[in-house]
């Protein structure tokens, strides 16, 4: 059995476009309002095992650009073939935002659904393992030593809105570094993982063969035999029972 291909990837979206009465109150913005949709402006990624860190944007597709520079299809359509290589996918709130964001620009330029994926968010492993004073993948970074997220200049959003070419390349720089700190992050958080694909032999988070058998872990159908990895640390045991669970004579 093959490797799982294991995909770290972040997206950088846009803001709304909206037209609003007054800057300040609670004033409900009605849908009608919107006068651009949010899209992608650039995304990034890393596969497991490589050195190199990819990106696309909205320039790279400079006659799109030229006409709309709002047009993300070009992003959208890359990001969805490097996706439908992956078997699994690492992201910093993935889950809740960037899958699902681009799930809606996939559909609304009449793009496939993509295949199943497995997904591994950060974010939740950090929330649902850990107390940290924050969850943000900044934090995380600056908290495990790890390095930090890049600056971005004022008003760096706003010019991208614009069309600035300048203002998509400094985004795109930031969106790279972004996925650099979250397979840092990944990496120290790796072992509190649930089991994710097996690799075939070894450690189903990083696929290590060096693992040591340490104990039984038991459950209502029976026993299996537990392994730590003395790669990343982490716990996962055997597929198959060890020793089945007695059934009770009633």
């Amino acid at each position: 059995m093959t490797k799982p291909r294991l995909l770290f990837w972040d997206v950088e979206t846009s803001h709304n476009l909206a037209a609003v009465f007054k800057l300040f109150g609670e004033d409900y913005i009605s849908h009608e309002n919107i006068v651009q949709e949010r899209y992608i402006v650039c995304g990034a990624w890393k596969w497991d095992g490589e050195r190199s860190v990819h990106g696309v944007s909205v320039l790279d597709d400079p006659k799109r650009f030229k006409r709309d520079p709002n047009d993300d299809r070009h992003v959208v359509q890359t990001l969805h073939g490097v996706l439908s290589q992956a078997d699994i996918i690492v992201a910093h709130n993935g889950d809740r935002y960037d899958i699902k964001f681009h799930a809606a620009r996939a559909l609304a330029h009449g793009l496939s659904p993509l295949p199943p994926i497995q997904s591994v968010d950060t974010l939740k492993v950090a929330k649902s393992r850990f107390l940290f004073n924050s969850n943000r993948l900044d934090y995380l970074g600056q908290f495990l030593g790890l390095g930090r997220k890049k600056s971005t200049p004022r008003g760096l959003w706003l010019d991208v809105l614009r069309g600035d070419a300048k203002a998509v390349k400094t985004m795109l720089s930031y969106n790279k570094q972004d996925v650099i700190l979250l397979e840092a992050v990944y990496r120290k958080l790796a072992p509190y993982v649930k089991q994710t694909l097996h690799h075939g032999v070894g450690c189903p988070r990083c696929g290590s063969a060096q693992t040591n058998a340490q104990g039984v872990r038991r459950t209502l159908s029976g026993m299996y035999q537990r392994h730590q990895c003395q790669a990343c640390g982490g716990w996962f045991h055997d597929p198959k029972v060890v020793v089945m669970a007695r059934k009770r004579v009633l």
